[in-house]
């Protein structure tokens, strides 16, 4: 094995563990190959002139109209306890969301 294929093994090893990915011993070397892919067809994007070429703020043509951001009051407390997961106390309770969450 090369350094430069030692390197990339690290380097998809890395990036599992920062994605927080299992990946098997026997996957990185594929997963390298298609990394590489990737990597190469993104610097043949970046060669492109691309100065006369207006940004998009979405890939496709969409004109979807909002709602009128309009306050209508508030809820009574009674109505916001039935609505709710799980009270405690005066205080909603939800589930966590953040942190702590399993993975590689």
């Amino acid at each position: 094995m090369s350094d430069h294929d030692a390197k990339v093994r690290i380097d998809v090893e890395k990036v599992a563990r920062l994605a927080r990915l299992a990946v098997d011993p026997e996957d990185v070397g594929p997963l390298s190959k298609d990394l590489e892919s990737i990597l190469e067809h993104a610097q043949g994007l970046a060669s492109l002139d691309l100065d006369r070429i207006e940004p998009l703020a979405h890939a496709a043509d969409l004109n979807s109209p909002l709602a009128a951001d309009e306050t209508s009051g508030e809820l009574a407390h009674e109505e916001l306890e039935r609505n709710a997961p799980a009270m405690d106390g005066r205080f909603i309770e939800v589930p966590k969301v953040l942190g702590g969450g399993g993975g590689a």
